[in-house]
């Protein structure tokens, strides 16, 4: 059983901003829990008061801002104004990504009337990076390391991927050891220059790369993050010599310590560079021949956005790109509700996305595996399951079923798609037990075919196995569903988290038809379904926020540091994140600096990070954070030693440009209830009632104080809802729909 702690809410952020004219500390307050609030996350201990700051003269405000999403299947598009919000979606171009985008554009205009060139900004997601490292479609990349370190992508670290399989594969690195070229330097430890880099040096390495024919170079150096005098000099003779190839250099993408996942991290983004600065080549000029010229903000792993131009040259940080804006959008949500514990569950066509969110904040960490392969850089903690509406279901040799992770994708799309598809989906699954209203599909648009799906689940599944297409449809569902739930319990249980004292909050195009089933076999405490849950990512896109990363390797025991030596090492980072902050947003845009610390035992390797109290720092605040530690420590491993020395081993920055768009509001007072009527009836199958007459809502006509009683289904143009069997519904003062089971002999 999980550990359960005390808790406390955070007092509600306040909206003074302090004077331009120097950096100043702000009052005592946090939209994050107090110092008394013991949850623990795996990211630290706290969350602590912030520190603001103000560019420009006034408060800004966004009047016209786009979100679009790409994913798997469908393109989402959410324009918010002053006036409302325009929602669309179409379909996702695997072939050409940016055209995706273009199409959508095309739409707001015909469809809507939008005057492109009115828009303010606009903020983008894109899974381009995710799938060019998935299908291992990537140029040429050569890595250039210290001599003596060539074979470090193929070592790699000590940990097996599975202890007890003889047969495990390791993955196959990034840059091939025929690309992997040494360069005579040494920088010591401590940033001492141990062997100085030559001209001959420097030139040997160019005439390699030359005769290589590389369309990208990796440069990662031994101790670079203490000192990167070499690496520099390095990439600009080779960006001098050979002006068509793109270099990346370590210090830019992870100046931390740990060879191995600084050189994966820096191969990878090295990698991505020329793919992904096509791609945005291709967007801006499709966006901007359409008409759009406002300016373009990509979405990051981290939950902010960086300018297109950032983005071209750090790819690495888009690999989470789509589903970061959707958990973005939930603690968007988080912040303002009493929902501020929460796990997120963004299904959509290809995969499903789950992240948990405690006190309002989603967990972040900093290193995480990718295909195998180490990936350092700032991203939310979002676990990923191969299932969604579009994968395959196939009876295997053994005669069991499976479902995913392959998927039919975009096109041809399940086989109820009419496009050619012929092997059965969950999305099919869903048609033929007549949860999907195959006339009113994304409002009609797209009509779907419901006996093909039929045919296919009979052929292929139900026969095989020996049952009715029925209970063969519900077996994908079943194993779908456990799939699912085996993820839920990854991002909670795994962490020490009990399900039952969060909300699952689904959204995606598919999210809302397992929300129940899924929270079902974790019993989470309720579900929390959000208005426009089917294009909910892209609301994240347009309520997102510019954001920087920083860090400092440190790598001393805390007891030997005083304050000083603390405000020495943020000072300089606080003018670059300032300066950098006000060169890329808009003018008005406000400050927001969040400083944490990495910290660990004495000859450990368990972090923990925890965030420091705003304002100087003082004796106090250190003491304060080496009892959080030993508390984080306890909760996260097991264990701690409240008598043993702690290491600091790095300090880190948060920077956020507050664009003050699309904020959610508090939420208002409960309405009075009122039992809703439904628009219509439809036969629907359940696996409690078998075939049955339910009542189908529209999403529109449910205004707050509504409430319902399962089985129903609630339909809106994006997303379908599925309230299963004794399963209560009510929608709150916000427009969420509240999902809970009724007890035994309870009724609405």
């Amino acid at each position: 059983m999980a550990r359960r702690l005390p808790r406390s809410r955070a007092p509600a952020r306040s909206s003074a901003r302090r004077p331009t004219s120097m950096i100043r500390r702000s009052p005592s307050t946090s939209t994050r829990a107090v110092a008394s609030d013991r949850r623990h996350r795996v990211r630290g201990a706290t969350r602590a008061p912030r520190r603001y700051f103000k560019h420009g003269t006034m408060r800004l405000k966004m009047s016209t801002v786009l979100g679009i999403d790409i994913g798997g299947t469908f393109t989402d598009l959410i324009l918010m104004r002053d006036d409302g919000a325009v929602v669309e979606k179409v379909p996702s171009t695997p072939s050409n990504p940016a055209q995706a985008i273009v199409d959508g554009l095309r739409v707001l205009k015909e469809r809507h009337g939008v005057d492109l060139a009115t828009l303010d900004l606009f903020c983008h997601g894109s899974t381009v990076a995710t799938n060019a490292l998935l299908e291992s479609k990537l140029p040429a990349t050569a890595l250039v390391v210290t001599r003596g370190f060539r074979d470090v992508l193929e070592i790699g670290s000590m940990m097996r991927p599975s202890l007890f399989d003889l047969k495990a594969q390791k993955p196959r690195p990034i840059v091939p050891r025929e690309f992997v070229f040494e360069v005579e330097e040494r920088i010591g430890r401590t940033g001492e220059i141990d062997i100085a880099l030559t001209q001959a040096a420097i030139d040997g390495v160019i005439e390699t790369l030359r005769a290589a024919s590389v369309r990208s170079v990796a440069i990662c150096l031994l101790f670079s993050f203490r000192n990167d005098v070499h690496e520099r000099a390095l990439a600009q003779a080779i960006r001098v010599a050979l002006p068509d190839v793109s270099v990346t250099v370590s210090t830019d993408v992870a100046p931390e310590i740990n060879e191995y996942p600084r050189a994966s991290t820096t191969a990878i983004s090295a990698a991505l560079e020329p793919l992904v600065a096509r791609y945005i080549d291709e967007m801006r000029c499709g966006v901007v021949s359409e008409g759009l010229m406002a300016p373009v903000y990509v979405m990051q792993s981290s939950g902010g956005v960086m300018t297109a131009e950032e983005t071209a040259v750090n790819a690495h940080r888009m690999i989470l790109s789509g589903p970061a804006a959707g958990v973005l959008a939930a603690q968007r949500l988080a912040e303002s509700t009493p929902y501020a514990d929460m796990i997120t569950f963004d299904m959509g066509g290809t995969s499903t996305d789950i992240c948990l969110i405690k006190d309002a904040r989603a967990d972040l960490e900093r290193e995480s595996m990718f295909e195998g392969r180490p990936l350092r850089v700032p991203q939310f903690a979002i676990h990923t399951i191969g299932a969604g509406g579009g994968s395959i279901a196939r009876v295997d040799a053994a005669g069991m079923l499976k479902v995913g992770p392959e998927s039919s994708g975009a096109m041809p799309g399940p086989v109820c798609y009419g496009r050619g598809g012929t092997q059965p989906t969950v999305t099919d699954a869903h048609a033929v037990l007549g949860r999907i209203d195959p006339g009113n599909f994304l409002g009609g648009e797209m009509k779907l075919d419901v006996e093909a799906a039929r045919r296919a689940i009979e052929e292929r599944i139900a026969k095989p196995l020996g049952l009715s297409v029925e209970e063969a449809a519900q077996g994908i569902l079943d194993i779908a569903d456990a799939a699912m739930a085996r993820g839920v319990r990854v991002v909670s249980v795994n962490k020490g988290h009990d399900p039952r004292d969060f909300a699952l909050m689904p959204f995606g195009g598919a999210g809302a038809m397992h929300a129940l089933t899924v929270g079902a076999l974790v019993e989470v405490g309720r579900v929390v379904v959000p208005q426009r849950a089917g294009i909910f990512s892209a609301v994240g896109l347009a309520s997102s926020d510019v954001k920087y990363d920083f860090i400092r390797i440190v790598e001393k025991p805390l007891d030997t540091m005083p304050p000083e030596e603390f405000q020495a090492i943020y000072e300089p980072l606080d003018r670059q994140a300032v300066e950098r902050l006000n060169d890329k947003m808009p003018a008005g845009a406000s400050i927001d600096l969040v400083r944490t610390a990495q910290l660990r035992y004495m000859r450990q390797d368990n972090k923990v990070e925890i965030e420091l109290s705003s304002g100087d720092i003082t004796a106090e605040a250190l003491e304060k954070l080496a009892t959080e530690f030993h508390e984080a420590h306890s909760f996260q491993f097991g264990h701690n030693d409240p008598e043993g020395r702690i290491e600091l081993v790095s300090l880190s920055l948060e920077a956020f440009g507050r664009m003050g768009h699309a904020r959610s509001e508090a939420m208002a007072a409960p309405p009075d209830a009122f039992v809703a009527a439904p628009r219509s009836t439809r036969r629907v199958y359940f696996r409690e009632t078998g075939w049955a007459d339910v009542g189908v809502y529209d999403r529109r006509d449910l205004k707050p104080g509504a409430s319902l009683t399962g089985p129903a289904v609630v339909e809106e143009r994006e997303a379908t809802i599925i309230v299963t069997p004794d399963v209560s519904g009510r929608v709150d003062a916000g427009g969420n729909i509240i999902l809970e089971r009724m007890q035994a002999g309870a009724t609405e």
